[in-house]
């Protein structure tokens, strides 16, 4: 991603409302399943989770990015084949 589109990529990041409460909530859930997850867990087997859980992010985080660089070029595309 060029420098341009990252600033607006982080812009939007920086920016983005999360205020659903079902969303708010779900995170929430998740995060007191993963914490009940680790207790059960040996120290191994947590760090093991650990780096699963970074590595899922890092992966996430690539696909948003993929996302909105496609809506992006959507958004270009449409745009230039709208005018007359």
């Amino acid at each position: 991603m060029n420098d341009f589109l990252r600033h607006i990529y982080n812009y939007l990041l920086e920016h983005l409302e999360l205020n659903d409460p079902e969303y708010q909530e779900n995170q929430h859930y998740a995060a007191l399943q993963y914490n009940t997850l680790l207790q059960t867990l040996t120290p191994e087997q947590a760090a093991h989770l650990r780096d699963y859980r970074d590595m899922s992010a890092i992966a996430e985080a690539l696909e948003s990015e993929a996302l909105f660089l496609s809506a992006f070029r959507a958004g270009l595309y449409l745009g230039t084949n709208s005018r007359p």
